[in-house]
């Protein structure tokens, strides 16, 4: 894996070295997951209490780097998150590269579908059907038994950009995703890989047809999704969950186990209770709409 020093990186993504100007960094990673040998970034003050101890060197403001104490490597940007996105590219040569090295490994009984897709390093466990015009992308794990439906797209970039002055800057995703044992995706769903880190899918879950999972969701074992929902990135469901069809989640929030949201709603904070949610009005006459809506907003 090609390294840099911390000035190095720091030259190649706009920012100001501070600490060890010939600290080597070899990974981009998740701030909780930061290692000695990697870098990460803190766009915000909240995210300092969950920063991993052994971080190598952050990506941050002056300002943030006042208040970090498990480290004194830093790379001093104005904006971090559009400096994480350019260190994305400077480490996404090294992530293909590294794919392109890795054969895929197939267990038994793995049957795949006319026109379907697999990329190198990637696990396909024992008796996994792979249907038709599938295309699955690098550091994907399938477990056994699961059952992936024609269409479906599996560790495509999510949806992440920077804003800058000029337009939006793509990072680019360096992550994967793990699917569990006995897991079903049902015909043209996209589930995009992890941004850092992975998607990950456990055991047992089960999703419809045009489903979207974004970036570094992690769905519980036996959760059940219905067509045309979708969810934004780093969202966590737990166990046996129901989401029915139509249902928006709104990024970094996290849904209790045994929790029911009914079709339509949008889930725009966490849920930590068990239980049934809803958030739409049943069908009714336009002009009896307005009255309520009317109503509302009185």
């Amino acid at each position: 894996m090609e390294s840099f020093t911390l000035e190095q990186l720091a030259k190649l993504i706009g920012g100001t070295p501070l600490g060890s100007f010939d600290q080597k960094i070899s990974h981009l990673q998740d701030s909780r997951a930061c290692d000695s040998s990697s870098v990460c970034y803190v766009k915000e003050k909240k995210f300092i209490d969950t920063l991993s101890q052994d971080a190598g060197a952050v990506i941050t403001t002056k300002d943030l780097a006042a208040h970090i104490t498990s480290t004194e490597n830093f790379i001093i940007v104005d904006d971090p998150y559009l400096a994480y996105a350019k260190a994305s590219k400077v480490f996404s040569a090294a992530y293909n590269e590294e794919n392109k090295k890795v054969e895929t490994k197939f267990g038994d009984n793995v049957k795949i579908g006319q026109n379907s897709v697999i990329n190198p390093n990637c696990v396909i466990g024992n008796n996994v059907l792979i249907h038709d015009n599938v295309s699955i992308y690098s550091c994907t794990h399938i477990g056994d038994n699961s059952i992936i439906h024609s269409g479906t797209v599996i560790g495509s970039d999510g949806f992440g950009y920077a804003p800058t002055g000029d337009g939006w800057h793509k990072i680019e995703h360096l992550g994967g995703v793990k699917i569990g044992k006995n897991v079903e995706i049902g015909a043209s769903t996209a589930v995009d890989r992890g941004a850092l880190g992975n998607t990950v899918i456990e055991d047992g879950v089960k999703i419809d047809n045009k489903v979207h999972i974004a970036h570094n969701t992690i769905i519980g074992e036996n959760t059940a999704i219905a067509g045309m929902s979708g969810t934004a990135g780093s969202v966590r469901i737990g166990k046996n969950c129901q989401i029915a069809g139509q249902v928006g989640i709104i990024g970094h929030i996290e849904i209790a186990d045994n929790v029911t949201v009914m079709a339509k709603t949008l889930v725009t904070k966490s849920l930590k209770e068990a239980g049934v949610y809803s958030g739409v009005m049943p069908i009714q006459k336009h002009k009896d709409s307005l009255k309520f809506i009317a109503k509302i907003k009185k």
